[in-house]
């Protein structure tokens, strides 16, 4: 991600060095900060739109060696060379075990790979390293990040309350029970209890047979479409079983099914799972109608990146993208 916004910050601050030049020094700090988030939204917008919009002529690009094998190294091979947006072609490929030095830059197929998909990949993972990165103490990091959560659901909670009432007493004359605790599982594979309004004619727990048999109901589809029908999880959030940015829980059931088909399913309970997280600002939600091992790889792929580079840039980057699909009820 570093690499294709470096332009736009240098092109903020250059820009925010000539109006502070020219600005007055008397000018309020609150007013210079405000004029360099001002200039720094415009200038990525205009860079991104940039690099959407122009293409790269060919001898401008520069050839390098990828080194690696398997389907993420073809994956990314193709993407490459398949697309002039990109400031480097491959000329060639290389098995780690077989490299030689030579004159031509060389690129590793993991970092490059989760620069340009914003993923990990899977086939290739290193689990020791992926290990040795969570065990890293982040005390800061973790305990600003617990702070944070209990403060914006008391917050929330607050809000929340009168509509969750009037849903719970719509969905007591549609059906009865308001809400359900469906099980999913938590932070290190702990079994836990999501708390919320109940939008299907009953709690399937992810049961495939089940899931043939209920349908949404007319309250259900309102809340789901203003996702009100999460608003009491933040309960969840205050007793620590979930945080607001993470890795979606799964479901009980097909938890076991991942656990044996999708590689390295396990690690993304290493931390607390999220009402949002990587994979959903990709569009990669949970997959409907029982398990579905392929589309989950993809989705264990985002989670992972987001354990291996978890930070306040990238939760609030989740935030952000997730606060823009509740204002355009992208909901299901």
């Amino acid at each position: 991600m570093s690499i294709r916004i470096f332009g736009a910050q240098a092109a903020t601050a250059a820009i925010a060095a000539i109006l502070f030049f020219v600005l007055p020094l008397s000018i309020a700090p609150k007013t210079i900060l405000f004029l360099y988030l001002v200039v720094s939204v415009i200038s990525e917008s205009i860079w991104r739109f940039h690099r959407m919009n122009h293409e790269i002529k060919e001898g401008e690009r520069v050839p390098v060696i990828l080194v690696g094998s398997g389907a993420a190294a073809d994956e990314l091979y193709e993407e490459v060379n398949g697309n002039n947006k990109y400031m480097i072609r491959f000329v060639g490929r290389e098995d780690k075990k077989s490299r030689s030095v030579g004159p031509t830059p060389e690129m590793e197929t993991v970092s490059l790979y989760e620069e340009i998909f914003d993923r990990v990949p899977l086939d290739v993972l290193n689990s020791d390293e992926l290990l040795t990165t969570l065990s890293q103490r982040r005390v800061l990091y973790d305990r600003s990040k617990r702070a944070f959560d209990i403060i914006l659901a008391l917050i929330l909670a607050v809000v929340a309350v009168p509509f969750v009432g009037i849903a719970a007493l719509a969905l007591s004359i549609e059906s009865g029970m308001p809400f359900i605790c469906p099980k999913r599982i938590g932070k290190n594979g702990r079994s836990i209890r999501l708390l919320k309004l109940r939008s299907m004619l009953f709690d399937d727990n992810g049961d495939p047979e089940l899931q043939k048999k209920n349908r949404v109901t007319t309250v259900g589809r309102i809340l789901r479409k203003t996702r009100i029908d999460e608003l009491p999880q933040l309960w969840n959030v205050l007793t620590g079983e979930l945080s607001f940015i993470g890795p979606r829980p799964e479901f009980s059931k097909i938890a076991e099914v991942y656990e044996r088909e999708v590689p390295q399913y396990k690690m993304r309970h290493l931390i607390a799972p999220g009402l949002s997280g990587w994979a959903q600002i990709h569009d990669y939600d949970a997959p409907r109608g029982g398990a579905d091992v392929e589309r989950t790889k993809r989705k264990v792929s985002y989670d992972l990146y987001y354990l291996k580079h978890r930070s306040f840039g990238l939760d609030i980057a989740i935030a952000l993208k997730t606060l823009r699909a509740l204002a355009s009820f992208s909901g299901t």
